[in-house]
């Protein structure tokens, strides 16, 4: 398909400015597969034991789980971890248009690709006997989905019916943090990382709804189009008769946070206890905003080849978006019988995340022909959520060890606000993993499967957006790692 840029008439702004916000706001939800856009699998020994990692903290991914922990560490020590997953992600919508055609397992939101990577890197090393310094680059928020199993070209009733609430999206926040742990006794530590944040935001959505945006510019376009004809007649056949546009939003920031925690070890009863808070990250974005058109459809001779392209102008835009706080208590036996078990709970206060402002660079303030409003607002209400973690560790020798764990993951996202942007839901993980040394040498597998509970959605005001119907979601998660000894004295708590 041939494309020009383009942006919203007047009257349907508000609509628009509803568009554009939710591409902003996109955050790769298919592959967020924590809560909403969290991700809590940032080491694959970790994650082997169900993510229950906030009172062990015992190798370098302390720096995520629990900054206290490096400061039990002796020696330098680094890691570097990958995870693969897959998942399977069906949409069967309620709602569709008589004659569409859904696939008989509905529509998939992992068209492309099929394996997203996640790597993650630590490192610790000691410099005095109460001190350890740290080192981590992490991605806690982010990922991809994929609805766009069309091409512009064909037939409407056999495109994607969420369309027009999102088709691709993506987010990658990294964090890049030094951390400090400190010992203030032998058995109680601190650890503080402040971290530098990098945000990246994409979505890929149509736009020009002919039951939505494309009937409030039919309303206001009617007197010029079919002048002499009732409005909401006019505005039916002029909202069919608009080109079904597509829009691409993408935005950077840099921002400023911390993670910071706390650990007790107890060696004689043989139990720690650790607590971990990460803070909350609102991210100031910048970026382009993009529109195109068919070059030619039935309503190009009354408006003009231009007309489009001028409403809806690329442009600049800015926004904010805010990723939640975490907070984690964690418990663990560190010893019975050549086995420590470890459980946490943890609150994500997705509560911050209520709505999303936006601005254009070209709006109806500044620009005569560009419809874009100055700012607007999308409301999404998450509610704050909570996961239950809790793993196992088995020494088989003092070479290899074994792993199982599982997690339940409390979804924060309210019913009018799930769609292809977030088709959250409740979730149960389970995991295993595995180790073994080689010199100062340690290689690590993990697996887990995710069950996500069927969530089916009939919200009334998402009837125009195709967005009702089933989300029935599994996800398979493999991952490896190696972690090296560079002065060999460190030995894990667990394994001693």
């Amino acid at each position: 398909m041939k494309s020009s840029p383009a942006a919203f008439p007047k009257s349907g702004s508000s609509k628009v400015s509803k568009l554009a916000l939710a591409a902003l706001i996109v955050v790769a939800p298919h592959a967020c597969y924590g809560s909403a856009f969290s991700l809590y699998e940032m080491g694959v020994r970790a994650a082997g034991m169900g993510t229950a990692f906030t009172a062990v903290a015992d190798d370098a991914s302390a720096v995520f789980y629990n900054p206290a922990g490096i400061a039990f560490q002796s020696g330098t020590h680094m890691e570097m971890h990958s995870i693969v997953f897959s998942g399977q992600f069906r949409f069967k919508p309620s709602d569709a248009l008589p004659g569409t055609v859904v696939p008989q397992k509905g529509f998939s939101g992992t068209v492309k690709p099929h394996f997203l990577p996640l790597a993650t890197v630590y490192a610790t090393k000691q410099i005095s006997p109460k001190m350890t310094l740290g080192f981590g680059a992490f991605t806690p928020f982010g990922l991809a989905d994929n609805y766009t199993n069309f091409n512009d070209g064909d037939p409407n009733l056999t495109k994607f019916t969420g369309r027009f609430a999102g088709t691709r999206g993506g987010l990658q926040a990294y964090w890049l943090q030094p951390t400090v742990g400190y010992k203030i006794t032998d058995n109680l530590a601190i650890g503080i990382g402040p971290a530098f944040v990098h945000t990246h935001l994409l979505l890929e959505k149509s736009f020009l709804n002919p039951y939505d945006d494309a009937l409030a510019f039919g309303r206001s376009a009617a007197s010029t189009v079919f002048p002499g004809v009732d409005k909401e007649q006019a505005a039916q056949v002029i909202s069919r008769l608009l080109p079904e546009g597509r829009s691409r939003l993408a935005g950077t920031a840099n921002n400023m946070a911390f993670t910071s925690g706390i650990m007790y070890k107890n060696p004689t009863k043989k139990f720690n206890i650790g607590f971990m808070y990460r803070s909350a990250v609102t991210s100031h974005l910048k970026g382009q905003a993009s529109f195109a058109f068919g070059s030619n459809y039935p309503l190009l001779k009354y408006v003009g080849a231009d007309f489009l392209s001028k409403s809806f102008p690329n442009t600049t835009m800015s926004g904010t978006f805010t990723t939640p706080a975490t907070y984690a208590l964690g418990f663990a036996i560190t010893k019975i019988n050549k086995t420590m078990i470890s459980v946490d709970v943890r609150m994500q206060d997705y509560k911050r995340f209520k709505d999303v402002p936006i601005n254009f660079g070209k709006t109806t303030a500044n620009d005569k022909d560009s419809q874009l409003p100055p700012e607007s607002r999308l409301v999404f209400d998450f509610h704050n959520s909570y996961q239950v973690a809790a793993g196992a560790e088995r020494e088989i020798n003092p070479i290899t060890h074994v792993r199982i764990g599982w997690y339940y993951d409390k979804n924060p996202v309210p019913d009018k606000s799930v769609g292809p942007v977030f088709p959250d839901t409740d979730r149960n993980s389970f995991t295993m993993g595995a180790s073994r040394k080689v010199g100062n040498k340690e290689f690590s597998l993990y697996y887990q499967a995710m069950f996500m509970r069927l969530r089916t959605t009939n919200v009334a005001a998402n009837l125009n957006q195709g967005t009702n119907g089933s989300y029935d979601n599994f996800v398979n998660f493999a991952g490896m790692s190696m972690s090296f000894d560079v002065v060999n004295k460190h030995k894990n708590s667990s394994k001693k």
